[in-house]
C-alpha cells in the first residue's frame, strides 16, 4: 500500500484487511502496532478480525500508529450496494 493510496472499505472484513495489510508492510508485530497506538493487543486482533464491537477511539488511533488517515466520503447513490471488496477509490 503506496503513500497516497486510498481503498473504499465497505464492510468490517475490507477495513480488517486494510489494517492487516498495512501491519504487515510497516514491519509492526500485533503487539508492536498496540503499543505504538496506545491500544490494547486485544483491540489490534478485534480490528484485524474485522469486529464490529470495536470503538472508534481506539480504530482512529490504530490507524494514526499506521500512518493512515480514517476519511469518510460521500458514496455515488449507485456504488452503495457493493459487496465486500476492497477497492481503490476513483
Amino acid at each position: 500500500m503506496a503513500a497516497g493510496a486510498a481503498f473504499a472499505v465497505r464492510s468490517a472484513g475490507s477495513l480488517a484487511r486494510v489494517i492487516a495489510d498495512r501491519r504487515a508492510l510497516s514491519g509492526f508485530t500485533q503487539k508492536a502496532l498496540a503499543e505504538a497506538a496506545g491500544v490494547s493487543r486485544k483491540l489490534v486482533c478485534d480490528a484485524e478480525a474485522g469486529k464490529l464491537t470495536m470503538q472508534v477511539d481506539g480504530l482512529v488511533k490504530i490507524c494514526q500508529a499506521l500512518g493512515c488517515d480514517l476519511v469518510v466520503r460521500v458514496a455515488e447513490p449507485g456504488r452503495l450496494g457493493y459487496r465486500d471488496v476492497l477497492a481503490p477509490l476513483e
